[in-house]
């Protein structure tokens, strides 16, 4: 009456409902029963229930129908149906259906909407047969409907959800898949293309083993019948596909139920993690060949976690700190630290994860660590940070310098005892100059005391004179002392044996007033080129002079044959860039032969035939032990330029200590 049935085929479930409620229709035509009855019958029914003539005209609109549709069988009856309930779209599919009954007379079932008296359009399923006159003749057409407005809609929603779940689970990753009882494919998504190369419609009904080869089958069947028992299965590990080789996967087979329970198939969702699990062999490879070596490693090796808490310590860690692995693992590496440190240590942690600064972090530098008995060890202490599972840890690599720290202190008391004999050796030199320096204040005094004395035996003598004249012995005398005291520091053995702040200008007038007479008669012109704010600078005052000697004394002697103008040049200054005192001496001698220069540090070398090459030697020895730097170079406009940088000295800043 309202439509073709066929746009509809997914309703048989409804359809069946309408036949069971309309057997006395439903493949036969009836005769007009008697009215009363009929009326009654078609007030009473749930079902909807109309008759129309054979041009379409309502004859009979019965309570279901109004309750529907919101309009009175008065506003329907008389009315061609399609005026009123029938949307305009659908009709002339009504007329058509009207006319075939008409003239059929065959039942028929259609569905197609009504429309209600608010303008809403409720989809309903007919069932309609020709109820015939005494003759056999055509004469009403009956039609019993449902309401199937909300099923629809239901079942809508139904597809669209299945549409829904079908499009993500042909989006997910990895293989899903239904199989029955006997193991078809029943279900495969489109991602299985691409591991197996497969076309799902065509697996489809398939065993599964032709799908994944026998090898892949027999690994898998296991899970598959634990899952068919009832309990969910798991696989992880290599699978022998037919198709796409061996490949590692996770998987889960669970079991799959149908409405009344039973379990009718299995479900399996599989990743192929063949590519992460060599990647994790590697690392793992990886991680055993780093433990390997850091297990074999001459060196300490400690790792920490952001707790300062050990995690590795190898075995070199062992023999260093005198603990077993299993003793300190878990606990803070404060235990290997003496105090301060111990006590700091966590702070030094905080303040790098809190600010990225570590001093120490990507550097070495010299340490003390503390043995299990409780002795301190010298060690040098290399630090690295890394991430690992968003987690900072540190790996410390140390070494014991024990040894080497004895052997340094060994070679700084050879040094000193060098530095020592160089001072003495050098004031062989000095003898003349220091005759003659304190013959000058001597014959003072005496020619002042003798006439002095003279004039006291003939009674010439006023006060004033002899205070003047016994002035002027006291300052000579005075004067010779203060030579004597400049000799006696220079060769004290243990002179300077604490680095503290002193003036580069003071240093260098000294040494220029001991070698004032070497200087002189040199006939070498001094030009001093001193920066008053060069500040000072951490020394061992004695050492640096014994530097400055050097150099100044080896200057004045390269130009003792030179006939040109005998120039010693001495400037001091403040280097920025480095916070250095810098001190240069440069004379007008030949300057270094080129040949020189690599060697020209070295013990033993010289280019004097009475030198013993010791003496620039142990001069770079301690400028380095001071932190300082001494080079050789030639001025380009004369002779040899000597350059001395001394770290300067910088107040507040402890200059004894290692910065962490």
């Amino acid at each position: 009456m309202l439509g073709p049935a066929s746009r509809y085929a997914g309703l048989r479930g409804i359809e069946a409902r309408l036949n069971h409620s309309s057997t006395n229709v439903e493949s036969r035509t009836v005769t007009v029963p008697d009215q009363a009855l009929l009326e009654a019958l078609v007030d009473h029914s749930e079902l909807l229930i109309v008759v129309l003539d054979l041009e379409g005209r309502v004859v009979n609109f019965n309570h279901a129908c109004e309750m529907l549709t919101g309009f009175s069988a008065a506003e329907i009856v008389g009315r061609p149906i399609w005026t009123t309930l029938i949307p305009g779209v659908e009709v002339a599919a009504a007329q058509n259906a009207t006319q075939r009954l008409s003239t059929e007379g065959l039942p028929s079932t259609f569905v197609s909407h009504w429309l209600t008296s608010d303008g809403q359009q409720r989809l309903l399923h007919w069932r309609n047969t020709t109820l015939l006159d005494p003759d056999g003749k055509p004469q009403r057409i009956l039609g019993t409907g449902i309401d199937i407005t909300y099923q629809e809609q239901a079942e809508a929603k139904r597809q669209h959800g299945a549409q829904q779940l079908r499009k993500l689970i042909d989006t997910l990753p990895g293989l899903v898949a239904r199989l029955d009882r006997d193991f078809h494919v029943r279900f495969i998504n489109v991602n299985s293309r691409h591991w197996f190369g497969l076309d799902t419609n065509a697996e489809m009904g398939k065993h599964i083993r032709d799908v994944i080869g026998d090898g892949g089958f027999n690994v898998l069947r296991p899970g598959f019948a634990q899952a068919l028992a009832g309990s969910d299965a798991t696989y992880h590990g290599p699978v022998p596909y037919a198709r796409g080789g061996t490949r590692f996967i996770h998987g889960t087979c669970m079991p799959s139920h149908d409405e009344r329970g039973k379990i009718d198939g299995i479900y399996i969702s599989a990743l192929d993690i063949t590519e992460q699990q060599a990647l994790r062999q590697q690392l793992a490879d990886e991680m055993r060949r780093g433990r390997t070596i850091l297990d074999h490693a001459i060196d300490g090796t400690i790792i920490i976690d952001e707790r300062g808490i050990i995690q590795h310590f190898n075995p070199a860690a062992e023999r260093i700190f005198g603990y077993e692995a299993a003793a300190v693992l878990g606990h803070n590496v404060k235990l290997l630290m003496p105090e301060p440190v111990q006590s700091d240590h966590d702070d030094y942690i905080r303040r790098y994860l809190d600010t990225g600064e570590g001093r120490i972090i990507g550097s070495g530098r010299d340490v003390t660590g503390r043995h299990r008995d409780g002795s301190r060890i010298d060690l040098h202490l290399s630090i690295a940070s890394f991430t690992e599972n968003d987690e900072t840890l540190f790996v410390g690599f140390t070494s014991d310098i024990t040894a080497r720290k004895a052997a340094e202190r060994r070679s700084r008391d050879h040094l000193r005892e060098l530095a020592h004999l160089d001072r003495r050796a050098g004031m062989n030199e000095l003898t003349t100059g220091l005759a003659h320096e304190l013959s000058q204040p001597l014959t003072a005094i005496r020619a002042t005391a003798e006439a002095f004395l003279a004039r006291l035996e003939k009674g010439q003598v006023p006060p004033e004179s002899l205070s003047k004249a016994l002035q002027q012995i006291s300052l000579q005398a005075a004067r010779a002392g203060e030579i004597i005291h400049s000799v006696r520091s220079f060769l004290r053995k243990d002179a300077g044996h604490g680095a503290d702040a002193h003036d580069p200008n003071t240093m260098i007038n000294t040494v220029l007033k001991l070698l004032s007479h070497e200087i002189e008669t040199t006939g070498v012109k001094v030009v001093r080129n001193l920066n008053d704010n060069i500040g000072h600078c951490m020394a061992h005052r004695v050492q640096i002079e014994q530097v400055l000697f050097n150099l100044i004394h080896n200057a004045v002697e390269a130009m003792a044959n030179t006939e040109a103008e005998r120039v010693l040049e001495i400037e001091s200054r403040f280097d920025a860039d480095t916070t250095s005192c810098c001190i240069t001496v440069t004379d007008s001698g030949p300057g270094i032969a080129d040949g020189h220069f690599e060697r020209l540090f070295d013990p033993f070398f010289t280019t004097r035939p009475q030198g013993l090459g010791q003496g620039l030697s142990i001069c770079r020895s301690i400028v380095e032990q001071h932190g300082g730097t001494l080079t050789a170079a030639n001025d380009p406009e004369r002779g040899a330029r000597f350059t001395l940088m001394l770290p300067s000295f910088q107040e507040g800043k402890d200059h004894d200590s290692e910065e962490r």
